[in-house]
């Protein structure tokens, strides 16, 4: 019996960049567009879909400027379109229709078979993390950083994610200053949050009354325990976690939480002696001398300790540990994108073009992803593909992505830049080398 062959690398490259294409040319562009107060009339001279896909085929490019940006849309649309045409049309609200339309524009591909084990139950895996990046003082009042000790004013941009593990899609995106810290951003996880979701964040969202309402809303829920939160047993008294893991080495049982009394489970699972002693050591050095951490704290820290509404019938408690530090597969992306994927070659200049930058190179980390998702499951366990590798490439051959995307040769997408960017702009005020040539060779 023979088995059809499988596509090659080239083939996979191909079909996704098609299947961008056609969903570009299927998605309702204006409509999204609309909706996020980014268009408010009926384009007369772009349509969305090449304003879309001009900016995806750039995407993959270093520090994009207006001129370049809008030459390339113009080129997509067959037509002429300036760079003042598009600063006229960008607003604030550029970043919720971009963001819109990544979630819309890479939609979900299969999950490889190996992924379903202890995620079987769950529709869908939502990781939610955030990444900062510095940004020029002038726009500190838009993008507000922290404060040095003169009380200086600084900029920073802060990026809320959440992407969907198991399809290796986005979910959400937003932009904001780095004084919205991941407190405030915890209830966002609301806003997308399904019946049937697993939802994994770190320590920094944790939040008894968004937790309270997720599990609501049907979706599931594991974090990390925050140390200080009280517990206690399902008839309200008060638990001693430390007595009870001296007690019994570990603990798995069902309690109460906080003020609000959430019912959860909770998970103790001790680590290795040498992983508690140099998280104690961190813990000594990383603190405010004036606040310690307690003993009580420091004992706790021989345990991986876990909050989760599944039930031990779906996990056993060893298993937490494992699936827990599949968070950090959002921590690749955020490295991927800014070490190779160009998220620090945004241009700054003005705010607007800022969100353009950030948006656009979000558009190439999520292809990205997606391509290595659909890699990945042509692998199916025999060799596993690096996003950050893979992410290294796709950025060296930005050229000839965008030609792919734009259904030309690389030959052609060459000749066109060369043709509409090589030349001296004319100016009055100042002669280029060849006019001053000319000039004293005559």
């Amino acid at each position: 019996m023979t088995t059809a062959a499988q596509p090659s690398v080239a083939q996979i490259l191909a079909d996704n960049l098609q299947q961008i294409r056609a969903q570009l040319a299927r998605l309702d562009t204006e409509a999204l567009a609309r909706h996020a107060g980014f268009l408010r009339r009926r384009p007369r001279k772009i349509p969305m879909a090449a304003f879309l896909l001009g900016l995806v085929a750039l995407a993959a490019e270093a520090v994009l400027c207006l001129e370049r940006v809008a030459s390339v849309i113009g080129s997509v649309a067959d037509t002429s379109y300036s760079k003042q045409a598009l600063a006229k049309r960008l607003s604030p609200k550029v970043e919720q229709f971009l963001a819109q339309v990544a979630v819309a524009l890479f939609g979900e591909v299969s999950a490889p078979a190996r992924t379903r084990g202890l995620f079987r139950s769950f529709s869908r895996v939502l990781l939610h993390d955030s990444t900062v990046e510095a940004l020029p003082d002038q726009l500190a009042d838009l993008f507000p950083g922290s404060r040095n000790q003169r009380k200086k004013k600084r900029a920073a941009l802060k990026i809320q994610f959440i992407a969907d593990l198991l399809q290796g899609t986005l979910v959400q995106c937003s932009l904001s200053g780095f004084t919205r810290n991941d407190q405030a951003a915890a209830p966002d996880i609301l806003a997308v949050a399904r019946p049937g979701d697993l939802i994994i964040r770190d320590l920094g969202y944790f939040a008894l009354p968004v937790l309270a309402a997720s599990a609501l809303k049907g979706a599931f829920f594991l974090s990390r325990y925050r140390h200080g939160v009280e517990v206690c047993d399902l008839q309200g008294r008060p638990l001693d976690l430390v007595a009870e893991l001296k007690r019994h080495g570990h603990f798995d049982q069902e309690v109460l939480l906080g003020a609000a009394r959430l019912q959860a489970r909770l998970v103790a699972v001790p680590v290795p002696e040498p992983v508690a002693n140099q998280r104690r050591r961190q813990a000594r050095a990383d603190r405010d001398q004036r606040h310690p951490p307690s003993r009580r704290r420091l004992l706790l820290m021989a345990w991986n300790i876990f909050l989760t509404n599944v039930s031990r019938s779906v996990w056993p408690a060893q298993c937490l540990g494992p699936l827990y530090r599949l968070r950090w597969r959002i921590e690749i992306i955020f490295k991927a994108w800014k070490s190779h994927l160009g998220l620090r070659q945004f241009n700054a200049r003005t705010a607007s073009l800022l969100r353009l930058s950030v948006m656009a190179k979000l558009l190439f980390c999520v292809l990205v992803c997606r391509f290595c998702q659909a890699l990945e499951l042509l692998g199916e366990g025999q060799r596993h593909v690096s996003l950050l590798r893979l992410a290294r490439i796709m950025a060296q051959c930005a050229g000839h992505l965008a030609a792919a995307l734009l259904g030309m040769t690389p030959v052609q997408w060459l000749e066109r830049q060369l043709n509409q960017h090589m030349f001296y702009e004319q100016r009055k005020d100042r002669k280029n080398y060849f006019e001053l040539l000319t000039e004293v060779s005559t």
